[in-house]
């Protein structure tokens, strides 16, 4: 076994996770879902996916702290809301009704994609991948929780690399380009997780002082437009992407570890948490998190079309 694979091992990123099409698929947990088999590093797992329909999410926003149940997604958004408990225990403890607002505020965007990781029909993960509106220009977000003997194995790469292929599929539907993603997150495999899709062709870049990308002015734009639709409870948004407090009410990532010396999965923590010139600077504990834009190759069909 190479040194190389070793590392992936360690920092739990599947070298070959492959979709494995030999076996009849379960049924979904929900009538609404379509399930598709991922062969992690160790594990097998089912992921069911869901999207949201007719310009809503998977619950209606009425104001900023209040929704209401659209019926056909009820069992599906009180399984999110269980998933959360079990992969933030201490935020849930700390204040259940503000784990309930996010929960329903990150499931009530239209243009929704949700994944559930299914293992031994236990679910075990989620994702959720909202195509979001930043005047105009669609930018894909991204969310994801693993319970803890799940993470590592892969999920969260390949929920991500899924989600950018439909979406960016459904905006070629309408006619739109999709070159914009964001994420914001305390932990070094979310970031990790970017770098293994931009070495796979999927990701063109990834703009962050983490990864030695300051923010552009497109991307400034981009960043300001998301943080405005997602943000938590933040003191203030950096144009280097560090939003301040981000995390302060609700918890720091309870998944969040720092990674063994020596490793690039280190580099990135410590990218992260070193004060500028040398990192961004956040503070784990007082709930600063990185937010980091990722955009993709511009489509074929677009370029085109545009010519």
């Amino acid at each position: 076994m190479t040194a190389d694979r070793l590392e992936a091992m360690a920092s739990g990123i599947p070298v070959s996770g492959k979709v494995n099409i030999k076996h009849k698929l379960p049924k979904p947990l929900f009538e609404e879902g379509e399930v598709s088999e991922f062969q992690g590093e160790g594990n097998l797992y089912y992921i069911e996916t869901y999207r949201t329909h007719n310009g809503s999410g998977f619950v209606k926003r009425v104001s900023e702290s209040s929704y209401q149940d659209i019926p056909e997604f009820v069992g599906l958004v009180g399984l999110v809301r269980d998933l959360y408990e079990e992969v933030y225990p201490e935020r849930s403890r700390k204040d259940p009704d503000l784990t309930t607002k996010r929960v329903l505020k990150s499931m009530s965007f239209p243009r929704t994609i949700l994944m559930i990781a299914m293992h031994e029909q236990l679910p075990v993960g989620f994702g959720i991948f909202p195509r979001l509106d930043v005047r105009g220009e669609p930018v894909l977000y991204s969310s994801r929780g693993f319970v803890k003997e799940h993470e590592h194995h892969g999920l969260g790469t390949i929920f991500l690399e899924r989600s950018i292929g439909q979406h960016r599929d459904e905006s070629l539907r309408a006619h739109r380009s999709l070159t914009n993603g964001m994420l914001f997150s305390q932990n070094w495999y979310s970031l990790r997780s970017l770098e293994i899709l931009k070495e796979r062709g999927v990701i063109e870049n990834i703009q962050s002082p983490i990864f030695d990308e300051p923010y552009d002015e497109a991307g400034k734009h981009i960043l300001y437009g998301i943080h405005s639709q997602v943000w938590v409870a933040s003191a203030s948004i950096e144009e280097s992407g560090r939003s301040q407090g981000e995390l302060r009410v609700v918890g720091p990532n309870e998944a969040a570890t720092v990674p063994e010396e020596g490793t690039r999965a280190r580099e990135i923590h410590d990218k992260m948490i070193f004060h500028p010139p040398y990192g961004l600077g956040i503070n784990v504990g007082a709930g600063d998190v990185a937010f980091v834009r990722f955009t993709f190759p511009r489509s074929p069909l677009v370029l085109v079309a545009a010519e």
